[in-house]
């Protein structure tokens, strides 16, 4: 069904914090003869997230269809995206995200965690209604223990600001808590090793809105192929078990672009700052549902 919900004419301050962004980010000269996000805020709600695109329908993502581990000394064979070692405590039984951030800490198997300095679980508010999930730590979040704190966590806190939000208004974590060494793309082994921690971390938060940025981040959730460029701009909804044997729970999720992409191609910060906007008008909706 069609969003009744429009994004109208710009308002003043919709306009300064865009072009506020800009400079806070580096932007030091005009890219286009007009301004790239006139049509950002003009376009219609159902534009930008269409919940009845094809490519919109819910993606399921179950978390207990883990195969037993092997026992010690035999060697397992490469798991499919969608079966993953189990941590030895069943994710089910945790409630609270210190449990969970234990059991990551406790979980042997990704050997991501023999390379890295420190477990980067999330930062800013549990409380939150908008879970902003990355892809994994770079050098200084590693460093730190803190997801975006480098050069991509100030482009993050800007991206933020530019539509009214810090980070005590969003709660953050990343796909994988370990940094790959080098910074390297995770493998898709690695993904679906911490997929069902991933899970958890979000029925734990409950948010109203999940901003997925990074194509690692989007396709890792929704377990897809395509890239960011042709996921972002749309709305999908995450489906995920519930502990009371309920029905499933379903999670807006708005795919948008990686922070640290934007610092190497600025000129699509115009497209961010269309995401940034809907995600916005997509919390504020839900939340008064």
């Amino acid at each position: 069904m069609e969003s009744a919900l429009t994004i109208t004419e710009p308002t003043k301050d919709d306009l300064i914090a865009a072009l506020s962004w800009q400079v806070e980010a580096g932007a030091d000269e005009a890219l286009w003869d007009e301004p790239s996000f006139a049509h950002a805020v003009t376009m219609r709600l159902s534009d930008v997230i269409n919940p009845e695109s094809k490519d919109t329908a819910p993606i399921k993502q179950p978390v207990s269809a883990a195969p037993a581990m092997p026992a010690q000394g035999e060697e397992s064979a490469p798991q499919p995206a969608s079966e993953a070692p189990a941590p030895a405590t069943s994710l089910a039984q945790i409630q609270t995200l210190e449990a969970l951030k234990q059991a990551m800490a406790d979980f042997d198997k990704c050997d991501l965690k023999r390379t890295a300095s420190h477990l980067v679980f999330s930062d800013g508010n549990p409380a939150a209604k908008i879970m902003v999930i990355g892809e994994a730590p770079g050098r200084d979040e590693d460093r730190v223990g803190l997801p975006f704190v480098g050069k991509a966590g100030q482009m993050l806190d800007h991206m933020l600001a530019s539509i009214g939000l810090s980070r005590d208004d969003v709660y953050i974590t990343n796909i994988l808590p370990w940094r790959p060494p080098g910074n390297r793309t995770p493998t898709s082994e690695e993904i679906a090793m911490m997929r069902p921690f991933v899970a958890r971390h979000i029925q734990l938060i409950s948010p109203d809105v999940i901003f997925a940025v990074g194509g690692t981040s989007a396709k890792s959730l929704l377990q897809v192929s395509d890239g960011i460029m042709k996921l972002r701009g749309k709305r999908f909804d995450l489906s995920l078990p519930s502990d009371n044997d309920g029905p499933e729970a379903r999670y807006p999720l708005l795919p948008s672009l990686h922070p640290a992409y934007l610092l190497r191609a600025p000129h699509h910060k115009a497209l961010a700052f269309k995401d940034l906007l809907a995600l916005r008008q997509l919390a504020r909706t839900t939340r008064a549902s």
